[in-house]
């Protein structure tokens, strides 16, 4: 059963969330790997995004297999950044279904572009939706440029995506112009030890390059949410 199917009914979620890769416990079938990597279902829309793609393509694949979901079925892909353990499934992706459309950091562009040539390739500056109250932030930070990934529903609630949070957890809230919104974060937060601008969220999916799961599960134990590969959010 594809995840779609099972949201056929339903008129309160917007969105669907599934982790796909993550270091660590997973549901059963599933396999874990060290990067990132998660399926958004827009229910509005009716269309599958990943964002990010692990650093394994086949276990990036066995996993959407266990989701129910078709490589086919997937129109776009978002990479956060420029690193393999975020990036490094998307080539098995495109050599199955290279009809896709990829948003990187407009640095990247021209790399994306010669290694896929067969996509349509984006390189994202600022912010910019794509797909029905689905917003990308655009490239962020200095060293290494890095995208977040942003749902709104139609109830008000906002979830961000994050690969890895290299340019600071601030930067990436004030990005959207939305700190006080934002009920659900997910994804790495990196080495942040400063949490503020979690103070108003309500689930925090800490993932991989995260290395202050500690503190975030003593300062927060009611909004902390150990992730497991293979789980499934509805928002």
């Amino acid at each position: 059963m594809q995840i779609a199917d099972q949201f056929a009914e339903t008129m309160e979620e917007n969105f669907s969330v599934s982790i796909l890769n993550n270091e660590g416990e997973t549901q059963d079938g599933y396999v874990s790997s060290y990067g990132f990597a998660a399926l958004i279902y827009n229910i509005k829309s009716k269309k599958y995004i990943l964002f990010d793609t692990g650093n394994d393509a086949n276990i990036l694949i066995h996993n959407l297999k266990e989701a129910g979901v078709a490589v086919s079925d997937i129109q776009k892909i978002v990479i956060s950044h420029d690193h393999q353990e975020h990036s490094g499934g998307l080539m098995g992706i495109y050599k199955k279904n290279p009809n896709l459309e990829i948003y990187v950091p407009v640095e990247n562009q021209v790399k994306f572009n010669r290694k896929y040539p067969l996509a349509q390739v984006y390189g994202v500056e600022g912010i910019l939706e794509i797909d029905e109250n689905i917003f990308i932030s655009g490239q962020l930070g200095n060293y290494l440029k890095e995208q977040s990934l942003l749902l709104k529903t139609e109830y008000g609630k906002k979830i961000l995506l994050v690969g890895c949070c290299h340019p600071g957890l601030y930067d990436i809230f004030n990005a959207f112009n939305c700190t006080e919104d934002i009920k659900a974060i997910i994804g790495g937060l990196h080495d942040a030890r400063s949490f503020t601008c979690l103070e108003s969220v309500d689930f925090i999916g800490a993932c991989h390059c995260t290395r202050n799961k500690d503190i975030l599960e003593i300062r927060y134990p009611e909004k902390f949410h150990k992730i497991k590969v293979g789980e499934n959010f509805l928002f």
